[in-house]
């Protein structure tokens, strides 16, 4: 039983689906076990609609399938060619006449989306059923989070009578004991940018998760630093247009954006990453023309500096 795995890079064809008004792009990775295809499509930044639904064409080995887009969520074809020609891959959206968002194509495949676009024309249209009470959804990680509706807010609890001047094992103290003489200045405020982050965070708790950039603070004096001295680099720019990058020592040092705000953290090589990141370490194509130049890229959390996989972004 023949294992195949291929990756195409998706641009954009047509504006308008972005979350945040900028360039679309993302991936559509393949494999293929026996003849099953499994499709993994990682988006960046597509919109959610309300009207309409997404929708994922294929064409692999002169074949053309059509799948319902759930999120970032892994497809399954039963039975398909194999990868060895490559394919190509089109992102629809169906509302009246079918409209191409994005397209890529790698290996021997056409290089046109318009024959994929034409299998959603007149009777040759393929049905993409959606549950009627169920809308398209995408990963947080693609999308900005709805706000939450407001909920009704807790009654007070009540506090315990206690006698004055009785001891409470949970008062808060004050005074903090474990400053020394020469720490007011710091802890008067003497990271203004960490406080104005923090404050911001709190603003926007729906719109940044979690939002704690704990990591990406841990890291950031470094980080600025490194951008300030290397050279920049712009081959992954057209994967990751949200991201800045530059080239240290060998490998690549680079920030990932969603809505302004920092979401990972990456290190990027062609050859040559450190042994504890291998195993973590993602093929990024580069270019649309060719899944086979590229590089190896690792994503860290902003949050949490855990490793991410290809399965969570």
């Amino acid at each position: 039983m023949g294992f195949e795995k291929r990756v195409c890079v998706l641009k954009q064809v047509k504006k308008g689906f972005s979350a945040d008004g900028g360039a679309l792009s993302g991936a559509v990775y393949v494999e293929r076990l026996g003849e099953e295809l499994t499709v993994m499509p990682r988006l960046l930044g597509v919109a959610p609609v309300r009207e309409g639904r997404y929708a994922l064409a294929l064409s692999v080995g002169g074949e053309i399938f059509v799948v319902e887009l759930k999120g970032s969520s892994s497809l399954r074809i039963p039975k398909a060619p194999s990868l060895k020609d490559g394919f190509a891959a089109l992102l629809v959206f169906l509302k009246g006449e079918a409209e191409a968002v994005a397209f890529g194509s790698c290996g021997l495949a056409e290089a046109d989306y318009h024959t994929l676009l034409a299998a959603f024309s007149g009777k040759s249209r393929p049905a993409v059923p959606l549950p009627p009470t169920e809308l398209p959804t995408f990963s947080p990680n693609n999308v900005p989070r709805a706000p939450m509706p407001p909920l009704p807010e807790e009654e007070p609890a009540e506090e315990p009578f206690r006698e004055e001047g009785a001891y409470d094992d949970e008062a808060i103290a004050e005074a903090d004991y474990y400053q020394g003489d020469g720490d007011d200045e710091t802890a008067g405020g003497g990271n203004a940018a960490e406080e104005k982050d923090a404050r911001e965070d709190a603003a926007h708790p729906f719109l940044f998760g979690a939002g704690s950039l704990t990591y990406y603070r841990s890291v950031r004096q470094k980080l600025e630093e490194a951008f300030r001295k290397f050279e920049k680099d712009e081959r992954l720019l057209g994967v990751f247009p949200a991201s800045e990058w530059v080239k240290a020592d060998g490998v690549l040092l680079g920030v990932i954006y969603e809505s302004g705000k920092p979401k990972y953290l990456c290190v990027a090589a062609e050859e040559g990453l450190p042994e504890e990141m291998k195993p973590h370490a993602c093929f990024v194509p580069t270019t649309p023309f060719s899944d086979m130049v590229g590089l190896y890229v690792v994503f860290q959390s902003a949050d949490t500096g855990e490793y991410v996989t290809v399965a969570d972004l």
